[in-house]
């Protein structure tokens, strides 16, 4: 019985961590960052998740204690900038895998030019989440600049 229960709460754990961090992307000022907190306190309290009440609490005295307005534009700048570089460099890395099929496609290396184009299609993957993340932080930098 306590096996059953135990299987029960895990999805409901792993939602209530996805809802924090969608709570999480939307906090654009400490107000909103707090309140998010003080949501999953609530539930992890509900729930009986005391390890994670503790850890909570404690990420809410480090808002208190040292979020600012201003450091949450400076922190939304930083993940911009942070995604920015990693688009710039998953976009050299497909560049060079291009080449590389180019050259794998010249020389009739059939296995080379599969390996290159799966290679390619995962860096192509990877750069459209980039893109996505980038949008994501750039919505939440023009929110916070308000």
């Amino acid at each position: 019985m306590k096996k059953i229960t135990k299987l029960a709460v895990l999805p409901l754990v792993l939602v209530l961590g996805a809802s924090f961090s969608t709570m999480a992307n939307a906090a654009y000022d400490c107000n909103a960052k707090r309140a998010a907190i003080e949501y999953q306190i609530q539930q992890a309290e509900k729930y009986g998740n005391y390890n994670r009440v503790a850890g909570l609490k404690r990420a809410l005295s480090e808002v208190n204690a040292h979020c600012t307005n201003g450091s949450v534009l400076q922190d939304a700048q930083k993940k911009v900038t942070k995604l920015e570089q990693k688009l710039a460099d998953k976009q050299q890395d497909v560049q060079e895998i291009k080449a590389d099929l180019r050259e794998a496609q010249a020389k009739g290396d059939a296995k080379k030019v599969a390996k290159y184009q799966k290679k390619l299609q995962e860096k192509q993957a990877d750069v459209k989440e980039i893109k996505q993340e980038l949008k994501q932080a750039r919505a939440e930098l023009a929110a916070a600049q308000k």
